[in-house]
């Protein structure tokens, strides 16, 4: 059975964006889940089992994607329905887990992948900056490796000066680092990404070389309390 991406995959996200009204919603859900949900929530059950003996267990299906429907109450912005199709892959299989995960989008565009942890408060983002450097060399070959797959960390909304109690690290060579606000990685999807079961394997090898980036959250972030 393959995955089931296809033209009208992006078609229908291109028409919920153009009619995003409760009417055409419902006249439309059958097919949204057709050709949208379904088959998102098989590819996240299908790379669940490629993942199944990786050092990181990763896990997620139908109960770990979000929905359609948007919370608008202190929005800006009232369109009921979100024009894309999201969900995680989580160590839990929660996916209102606060840990590190992998993220898959599905859009009118393509989409995109990320890997990490997301909007950290400066709290639990310490230990990360405390990890970087007490271990500096680690975090360069874990940034090297990524560069070797065309990967970088996100510097969306770093800090333009470094974080308080950091200011001594200014002149640091990892500065940059410190200064980051998301501990992620974002990868952009093209449409074509999504045809064909080639998908599972672009989003198991994803996963496969950002577990680093998992891992380094895992013994600072999440370090269990003793």
């Amino acid at each position: 059975m393959g995955i089931g991406f296809s033209a009208k995959s992006f078609k229908c996200l291109e028409d919920l964006r153009d009619n995003c009204n409760r009417e055409w919603y419902h006249a439309h859900k059958a097919e949204i889940a057709e050709h949208c949900l379904d088959p998102f929530a098989f590819l996240l059950t299908c790379v669940t089992q490629e993942l199944s003996d990786h050092s990181v267990r990763l896990s997620g299906g139908k109960g770990t994607m979000f929905r359609l429907n948007r919370d608008v109450r202190f929005a800006k912005d009232k369109s009921p329905y979100n024009h894309h199709v999201s969900g995680t892959l989580t160590r839990s299989g929660n996916k209102n887990e606060q840990g590190g995960l992998v993220y898959l989008r599905l859009d009118p565009s393509g989409g995109r992948m990320g890997a990490g942890y997301w909007g950290l408060t400066a709290k639990r983002m310490g230990p990360i900056r405390d990890l970087i450097l007490a271990e500096p060399e680690r975090f360069k070959t874990m940034v090297a490796d990524l560069a070797a797959h065309g990967l970088e960390f996100s510097r969306e909304d770093s800090l333009i000066n470094m974080p308080r109690g950091y200011s001594e690290h200014a002149e640091h060579e990892l500065a940059w680092a410190i200064r980051m606000k998301h501990f992620i990685i974002h990868r952009p999807m093209k449409r074509n990404d999504w045809k064909g079961d080639m998908i599972v394997q672009m989003v198991v090898d994803f996963a496969k070389v950002t577990t680093p980036v998992l891992e380094f959250g895992l013994v600072s972030v999440d370090r269990p309390k003793v």
